[in-house]
């Protein structure tokens, strides 16, 4: 009789089932002719947290205030191409982004060269006067970039870089641009300029005929997978276009996904789009947002 009352005991005092939560993600959805896909379908996404299939509850636009810190290349390794190629392709990615949003300009001289809320022809105008020269100190403006954005509070912040590889920095300059990142809050989309090839030997200016002197790809590709954003290579300067389109279509085709999840710090997500012809990107989650109905 006293075996079956501790076995009871024992029994009752087993914790409940948690209740499952609702956690909410941020995913990019466009595509491949980079055109924001602007209908997505719960029924559409099939998500895995930790290698668990969760049930998506619901999928909204995301259309939260949006603000953008960009960063465009004026050093010498690439003047032959910087009025001709970068600055209509910046111009072009400015205008594509969704209505509303705030886009502040530096070169990387390093200096500012538009403010949030600048007009985009001010901006074009200013761009066009620079002449492309000298090194690369783009690691200082993107951090002067991460700070503006994290001052400002949009909910969403993206940090731009649009480039070559030859940055001039330090082992403490990588550090403080990760760093600061991450203070921001920000979503590093990388496009690094790389017209000789993946071999990473830029042909003009004053870096002309000299290897980088650290694995820039890899950082940028670290960064990228560290803080959920994007990191693509433009094989020649003509490329940039493209990829700034498909950085404005993943910004303007960004939803709020929410699904089913339990209790606890959340696992690694995984998500699909059953249909053809899109590119996806799986950003950040939000906190737990209560019992999931």
């Amino acid at each position: 009789m006293n075996w079956v009352l501790l076995v009871a005991a024992l029994g009752s005092a087993q914790p409940a089932a948690a209740a499952p939560l609702a956690r909410s993600v941020t995913l990019s959805v466009y595509t491949k002719k980079a055109v924001p896909v602007e209908d997505l379908k719960p029924e559409e996404i099939v998500l895995s947290e930790g290698g668990r299939k969760r049930s998506v509850l619901g999928v909204e636009r995301d259309t939260r205030p949006l603000d953008v810190a960009l960063v465009i290349d004026t050093s010498g390794a690439l003047a032959a191409a910087y009025r001709s190629d970068l600055v209509p392709a910046v111009i072009d990615f400015w205008k594509a982004l969704p209505a509303g949003s705030g886009i502040a300009v530096w070169s990387t001289a390093p200096a500012k060269v538009a403010e949030f809320g600048a007009e985009v022809t001010a901006a074009d105008s200013k761009l066009r006067m620079i002449a492309a020269a000298g090194g690369n100190y783009g690691f200082d403006s993107m951090v002067e970039g991460c700070k503006d954005l994290g001052a400002r509070g949009a909910a969403r912040r993206a940090l731009l870089y649009v480039g070559g590889g030859g940055l001039q920095t330090s082992r403490t300059g990588t550090s403080a641009l990760m760093e600061a990142i991450g203070r921001a809050r920000a979503t590093p989309m990388i496009v690094l300029v790389l017209p000789a090839g993946r071999d990473g030997v830029l042909g003009g200016g004053p870096s002309s005929g000299a290897a980088y002197s650290w694995d820039v790809q890899a950082y940028f590709e670290q960064m990228s997978k560290a803080y959920l954003g994007s990191y693509v290579e433009a094989l020649s300067t003509l490329a940039v276009a493209e990829r700034l389109r498909q950085a404005a279509a993943d910004l303007g085709g960004q939803y709020q996904v929410q699904y089913e999840s339990e209790a606890g710090p959340g696992d690694r997500l995984k998500v699909e789009v059953k249909r053809k012809d899109v590119r996806v990107r799986v950003g950040r989650s939000r906190p737990d947002l209560g019992p999931a109905n």
